[in-house]
């Protein structure tokens, strides 16, 4: 699911945001909100008034504070590496600042590693930091990322590809940022008191007019006879600007001039005034525009109504690329945001322990239903080798009692149907049924003993008198079955009057019988 980015910029007269989503052809805007702080009677009625939109709830939250309310310092160290550098850094930058090392946040840039390192360092008390967290709080929203203001402007066009040297000033209501920039990393950034409201004043003044007429004036360009006295408070601007780069210079700071100058802000829609910083620097002015950047595109509809130049921090935050060496994130430390994991620790913690406790009954299961399983089958391989025993009590070595039963049946079942020698396919119930079919139903007879082996009947039985033994030898011998009827003995049995006799009978050959029929 694409990520939804939504971007503050809380400025001085107004609220700007910017809904992004990120996908992987990059980020497109789809939605965009310009709230009044006067109107809505402060920046919480302004927050809140824009959080009734529900599109912008549920996001991940980019956005920034004042440069003003920022210290910055460049100063180097004698080492390289970064842990070592967040370690010391704050007693380095403590006698520089107003504030003790124990009540600042502190983010820095690194500008170049040669022997040493330079170091940009950004330093604001955390005061500052945490009454903008519990703003946000209060409308359930909570920032990933906390910028400087016209810092994430500076990083986009460091990512849109230019190079060289550069200044960015961001003309706000009543304030300004310069940001100057070289070769992918930001080294200088200075407040001034100069915006909009500025230049809005001096027409004021000019004309003897309300602010509020002043201003009206302003943006629709009917600026008049008071076009000297505007371009007075912007010269006063630009010297300091100019002043700025020249310390810089003197410092060392700044090795060469900025070859372009960027302008944004609201401040800057003043339109002679782009002409006027051209003459007084000699050097080519630029307006920004973020959206128009190759990896962004703009919902239909979204932007109707919105200048770039207003939208373009909140632009930027939404977009912003992150790399290392061009932005600062001040949503540390204790700011850090809680991720859900975090938020839901204990939640998680419960949601262990009960899928342990699954876990663990299953495994029981498993084990239970395994044992279970094993004790029938050692039952039943206990009542086979039993049945194996009582059926085979001459096998003495017993190794697989299925397999060595199933082999003895099957001799037993090849023995009885007379599958070997002459008696192919003579099965024993055939030579009972033609024993019972020829000897008559007057004469007595009672088999003891019956065996056949594929070519021999041995007949053990008793009978009345040796007038019936002859008798059944003579009936037998009439069978197609049989040959060689003999009586192997005959005598009288010793308790009561009756015969006992042993009958010898061979199984005919198979062509034989045929020759016969």
């Amino acid at each position: 699911m694409p990520e939804k980015i939504l971007s503050l910029d809380i400025g001085r007269s107004s609220i700007k945001a910017v809904l992004a989503t990120v996908s992987l052809r990059g980020y497109e805007l789809t939605g965009m909100s310009l709230v009044d702080i006067d109107e809505a009677g402060g920046v919480e009625g302004a927050l809140k008034k824009l959080f009734e939109n529900d599109a912008f709830r549920n996001s991940v939250c980019a956005t920034s504070l004042p440069s003003k309310s920022f210290s910055f310092r460049n100063i180097k160290l004698p080492f390289k590496d970064r842990k070592k550098i967040d370690k010391t850094i704050a007693y380095e930058l403590e006698p520089l600042i107003p504030y003790s090392a124990e009540d600042v946040l502190i983010d820095y840039t690194v500008l170049g590693q040669r022997d040493q390192s330079g170091i940009f360092a950004a330093v604001i008390p955390e005061t500052n930091v945490g009454n903008l967290i519990r703003l946000l709080d209060k409308c359930h929203v909570e920032a990933s990322a906390i910028n400087i203001d016209a810092v994430p402007v500076v990083s986009k066009l460091i990512a849109g590809g230019v190079k060289g040297c550069g200044l960015l000033l961001d003309i706000g209501y009543r304030d300004t940022t310069g940001v100057l920039f070289r070769e992918g990393r930001i080294f200088h950034i200075r407040h001034f008191p100069f915006g909009g409201a500025s230049i809005t004043r001096a027409l004021a003044e000019a004309a003897g007019i309300e602010f509020s007429e002043a201003e009206e004036k302003k943006r629709s360009g009917d600026t008049g006879k008071t076009g000297e006295k505007i371009s007075a408070v912007c010269r006063e601007f630009f010297s300091e600007v100019k002043n700025t780069l020249e310390f810089l210079r003197l410092k060392g700071e700044l090795e060469e001039a900025p070859a372009e100058i960027f302008l944004t802000g609201g401040g800057a829609l003043y339109l002679p005034l782009t002409g006027e910083m051209e003459a007084f620097f000699s050097l080519p002015v630029e307006p920004v525009d973020s959206s128009a950047a190759e990896d962004i595109s703009i919902k239909e509809g979204v932007a109707e109504g919105l200048n770039p130049m207003l939208m373009n921090q909140a632009i930027a935050l939404a977009t912003g690329e992150g790399k290392k060496g061009a932005g600062f994130n001040f949503a540390r430390g204790r700011f850090r945001p809680k991720r859900v994991y975090e938020k839901f620790r204990k939640d998680f913690r419960w949601v262990a322990a009960l899928v342990l406790i699954i876990l663990c009954v299953l495994g029981v299961d498993l084990y239970m239903g395994y044992h279970y399983d094993r004790t029938l089958l050692n039952k039943v391989n206990q009542e086979i080798a039993a049945v194996f025993k009582k059926t085979s009590p001459e096998v003495t070595r017993v190794v697989d009692p299925v397999q060595q039963l199933k082999v003895k049946i099957a001799g037993e079942r090849r023995s009885s149907a007379g599958l070997n020698g002459n008696g192919f396919g003579i099965k024993t119930l055939d030579i009972l049924k033609d024993i019972s079919r020829l000897i008559p139903e007057s004469t007595e007879l009672l088999i003891t003993s019956f065996t056949f082996d594929g070519e021999t009947v041995k007949i053990k039985g008793e009978t009345d008198n040796f007038n019936s033994v002859d008798g059944i030898k003579n009936n037998l011998g009439k069978s197609d079955w049989f040959k060689d009827v003999t009586i192997s003995s005959a005598s009288l049995i010793k308790k009561g009057s009756r015969v006992g006799f042993d009958l010898r009978m061979g199984i005919k050959d198979k062509k034989i019988r045929r020759l016969e029929v």
